[in-house]
């Protein structure tokens, strides 16, 4: 299994005022590229998980576990949200399905 394509994992925090410090705190977006195996999701599983064929669904595979939390992957300027996960002691595997924005 080659792990040859490059995904990022973002995690997004919302601006906030710490009254400690008696400032506002701005939004800040961290970001975690990885090489990763990903396919696109079987026909009998996307039926299975959204009632329909999905074209938009991938799987991701991590060669070792990523267990850090994320928002949300970018691929290839593309935004993907989880669907499901599978976490193994050696390996993650992730499904997720493009999120399309109207206007």
């Amino acid at each position: 299994m080659k792990y040859n394509t490059k995904v990022t994992f973002v995690t997004e925090k919302n601006g906030y005022y710490d009254p400690e410090i008696g400032e506002h705190i701005e939004p800040s977006k961290t970001e975690k590229t990885k090489r990763v195996n990903m396919t696109d999701l079987g026909t009998d599983r996307s039926v299975k998980i959204f009632g329909e064929i999905d074209e938009s669904a991938k799987v991701i595979r991590l060669l070792r576990p990523y267990n850090k939390k994320w928002d949300y992957v970018m691929i290839d300027n593309r935004r993907f949200e989880l669907v499901t996960k599978r976490s193994l002691p050696q390996k993650n595997t992730f499904i997720l399905k493009e999120v399309i924005k109207d206007g």
